[in-house]
């Protein structure tokens, strides 16, 4: 009995850590022809105004210096572009719901399983000690 409890202990927490490392990971590939290759270098200077107007922007709204930097120098080209074009648009903070809940869940599958006692309402679903 024992032994199938540390089962499905391991196997809900293994689900858990896989879940949250493939969430949110595209992955992109293909292959790219010479036309493509000379407009990416004219494209460049296009981006490197925008990374330089993002960074511009993000420190006017209270963002650090160095960390506007750093946001700017993670976003992709394509990023950068939507960045620039959506930028009014973005509200700050979005996404933040979606990764309060996810957490919730998270911590309501580890109280069920009886790894922790976060939510003093929910009790393990096997309690035979």
């Amino acid at each position: 009995m024992m032994l199938v409890r540390s089962f499905k202990k391991l196997t809900v927490m293994s689900a858990i850590v896989l879940a949250s490392l493939f969430i949110g990971l595209p992955a992109q590939a293909g292959m790219l022809g010479t036309a493509e290759m000379l407009n990416m270098n004219s494209q460049s200077s296009d981006i490197s105004s925008q990374r330089a107007w993002i960074q511009q922007q993000l420190e006017v709204n209270g963002v650090d210096m160095e960390d506007a930097a750093l946001r700017v120098a993670s976003l992709s080209d394509q990023q950068v572009e939507q960045v620039h074009q959506r930028f009014e648009e973005m509200p700050a903070g979005a996404g933040a719901l979606g990764a309060v809940v996810f957490i919730a869940v998270v911590l309501m599958v580890t109280d069920l399983v009886g790894y922790t006692d976060v939510y003093p309402f929910i009790r393990p679903a096997s309690n035979t000690n």
